[in-house]
């Protein structure tokens, strides 16, 4: 938390060498190679995270299901990063999220396009359904016309298939 008068270039300073629980997950990939197996999500499964110590160490015993925040489709390329969050494993660093057989791409977008989770809409209809079950009908109908806008999706049509028309 900031406020309008701080100097971003100490805010920036303060937070850069800060250890979150998702860049500490690329350090825990490189020590733990049971970790290694395990998606984004699923590492609180095996693991468990360790906030006075800012580490993930190995779980002795219980489970635990780990999540994903929402990201708009919107959000651009941390909306495509979140999609391969969910598939990709062995991940020590940005670039390696969006690596697939050795090659890396420029972008998570080019990455879930090489993946064939965007050729067709999926991850739109997925986004669409997600917030159904916790937007209001006003809402969605804005996520819907800010996906129009972005003039991405190749088939708006499945829209009103899901709506039941």
């Amino acid at each position: 938390m900031f406020k309008d008068d701080d100097n971003l270039d100490q805010l920036f300073q303060n937070n850069e060498s800060m250890k979150t629980i998702f860049l500490v997950w690329f350090e825990a990939n490189k020590k733990y190679v049971d970790g290694r197996n395990l998606t984004y999500a699923e590492f609180p499964s095996k693991f468990v995270w360790i906030a006075q110590q800012s580490q993930w160490k190995p779980r002795k015993q219980g489970y635990n299901i780990g999540r994903l925040a929402y990201v708009a489709p919107g959000c651009g390329e941390l909306y495509y990063m979140r999609i391969l969050l969910t598939i990709q494993k062995d991940c020590v660093d940005y670039p390696s999220i969006r690596t697939l057989n050795e090659r890396t791409f420029n972008t998570y977008e080019e990455a879930c396009y090489a993946l064939g989770l965007l050729k067709d809409d999926k991850e739109f209809i997925d986004a669409i359904t997600e917030a159904s079950e916790l937007a209001s009908s006003h809402e969605l109908m804005r996520l819907f016309v800010s996906l129009l806008f972005m003039n991405t999706m190749l088939n708006w049509m499945w829209f009103g298939m899901l709506l039941g028309n």
